[in-house]
């Protein structure tokens, strides 16, 4: 994967050679997937052996206590503790139920209430007359079955209590049994079960892959459309494809780059805008200038014709580069807002007065209500400027005889001014133009109105930086409606 980088020089370089394989999201999801499968591998690995192992030996235990009860009531009904203290009896138990405990894989153990070995099943009863201190014994004896594992030699023990009723005595007995067949079996399973793990493993591998590479060759795509992007190609799109976070990524930044296209597109348009605006007072200029050298004897009048030409030219120049400049202010927010304390309502009056010259020469009525005082903090000069160029567009653009209302008003939050006028109107597919900078609605009448294009913006650009909207209703021959809101509180 190639990304592109910009130094300070401005030069592009990649940074191929730096991007280690360890930098990849593909690799650290790979990974992720592959350690956490194996995690979840080896958990299941143990829960199953364990789970198989308990229940093997659970199911002994049972069948050995199941045995046990039936040799312990055998001994408390038949023989009882004090009839097997005579050897014989002893001899019978031994040849009956004790001698089944070889076939059986058994060793039987018959316990009295002393702890000691009165009968043991093994050849020669070797234990026979010892006392016998086993935690299964001293639990049994307290009156409840007990069983224990040795882990070391594979052996079980399981003692039963017996309840000699006619006497009065406990006892135990005691089986020992090997249950290495058990783990035998287990061994076996561990076995098959490790070779599943690891089949299951690799396969986890694999499919941690595959999907690793389906989660990012969507940001590949994303990646490769930005690099391209670098180099000037706007009019590219990422490819939206379903409604995951991806999709909604790749709108995202389709909406982005729109946007980039546009301004840029509104640069180019500017750049243009302004040669076009400049070119035209310098081309009358000249066109004057020359008309002027080339006429040896004019008359005075020509002369005072061609140099008030001239003049009018320069102050349209002049016109265009302080409005460029105010506009070059208000976009450049860092230098920020001088706020203060503001009277609306005097701001507004104030701006009317200013203009009604310019309204009484077209005969215009100005018009102002105020339904409550309005004040706020705002930057009165920027503000003042922008109000203006609004009004001012409306005395302008509104035929003689016809009405310019400003209206102020607010609610909890913002303050309100509304500014109606019963001009030219603007076309519905010319509204979203409207304060594009060197934009005007009647282009046949910009040398008559004298205005530069760049007052709306003026004004648009400085209600943003004060937080607030500015919204527009209007149609051909109907007049428009500019509401400006501004927060009363920032």
């Amino acid at each position: 994967m190639t990304l592109n980088t910009s130094t300070q020089n401005g030069e592009w370089v990649t940074i191929s050679d730096k991007f280690f394989w360890y930098h990849s999201i593909r690799w650290k999801l790979a990974l992720s997937y592959i350690v956490l499968s194996v995690l979840l591998l080896l958990a299941f690995l143990f829960i199953t052996l364990n789970s198989i192992q308990t229940h093997y030996l659970e199911d002994r235990v049972a069948e050995m206590q199941e045995s046990g009860i039936w040799v312990a009531d055998y001994i408390a009904l038949v023989h009882g503790f004090d009839r097997l203290e005579h050897a014989p009896m002893r001899a019978i138990l031994q040849n009956t139920i004790l001698s089944q405990g070889d076939s059986l894989g058994l060793r039987i153990l018959v316990i009295n209430d002393s702890a000691q070995v009165i009968a043991d099943s093994q050849l020669g009863g070797p234990r026979i007359g010892q006392t016998l201190i086993m935690p299964e014994v001293i639990a049994t004896l307290g009156g409840s079955s007990s069983n224990s594992l040795d882990l070391d030699r594979h052996v079980l023990n399981v003692a039963t209590v017996i309840n000699d009723v006619a006497s009065g005595r406990t006892g135990v007995v005691l089986f020992v049994a090997s249950v290495e067949d058990i783990f035998e079996s287990l061994a076996q399973i561990r076995t098959t079960l490790l070779l599943i793990t690891l089949l299951i493993g690799l396969l986890s591998v694999v499919l941690a892959f595959v999907m690793s590479f389906g989660l990012i060759k969507p940001l590949k795509s994303t990646i490769n459309v930005v690099e391209r992007m670098t180099t000037g190609q706007l009019s590219l799109r990422i490819p939206v494809k379903g409604k995951d976070e991806y999709a909604i990524l790749a709108s995202a930044f389709n909406s982005m780059t729109e946007k980039l296209e546009q301004i840029e597109k509104t640069r180019e348009e500017f750049v243009s805008n302004v040669s076009h605006e400049m070119k035209t007072p310098l081309s009358a200029i000249k066109v004057l200038s020359e008309s002027i050298l080339l006429q040896e004897s004019a008359p005075e009048e020509m002369y005072r014709e061609f140099l008030q030409d001239i003049t009018n030219e320069v102050d349209r120049m002049t016109n265009i580069t302080n409005d460029l400049l105010a506009l070059v202010k208000v976009d450049q927010r860092e230098q920020g807002l001088n706020i203060g304390p503001l009277d609306l309502n005097l701001l507004v009056e104030d701006i009317l007065k200013r203009l009604s010259p310019l309204a009484e020469q077209k005969k215009i009525v100005l018009l102002y209500e105020a339904e409550r005082p309005v004040k706020f903090d705002a930057d009165e000069i920027k503000l003042s400027l922008a109000i203006s160029n609004i009004v001012e567009n409306g005395i302008k653009y509104t035929p003689n005889g016809g009405t310019v209302r400003v209206i102020i008003d607010s609610d909890h939050q913002n303050a309100i001014i509304t500014i109606q006028d019963t001009g030219i109107g603007i076309p519905e597919e010319e509204r979203d133009k409207i304060f594009n900078r060197f934009y005007r609605v009647d282009k046949t009448r910009d040398r008559e109105t004298g205005g530069t294009g760049l007052g709306l913006a003026i004004s648009r650009a400085t209600v943003l930086l004060h937080n607030g909207t500015i919204r527009i209703s209007s149609n051909s021959d109907e007049g428009s409606v500019f509401v400006i809101r501004l927060p009363l509180r920032r």
